[in-house]
């Protein structure tokens, strides 16, 4: 179970990372923007006052978390 899980973690932070390294998704012009939208909402609720890096984390952190529950589902129906 826990190999499961940190396999889960592994490729939901991947995916992340893949969406913040795209240019076009982050201006917003691509049909996969939508799937930022976790982390972003969670980066802007930080407000315009916060720092950039720390908006960065929260976004790569949010849609880590949000892919990996996903991969996690997905990963515990394979038997």
């Amino acid at each position: 179970m826990r190999a499961r899980l940190v396999l889960a973690l592994a490729i939901g932070a991947s995916i992340s990372m893949i969406f913040l390294a795209i240019p076009s998704m982050r201006d917003g012009t691509s049909a996969w923007a939508s799937l930022e939208l976790p982390g972003m909402a969670a980066a802007l609720l930080m407000g315009p006052d916060s720092s950039d890096i720390l908006s960065l984390v929260i976004f790569g952190t949010v849609n880590a978390v949000v892919y990996s529950l996903v991969a996690f589902v997905v990963i515990l129906a394979i038997p």
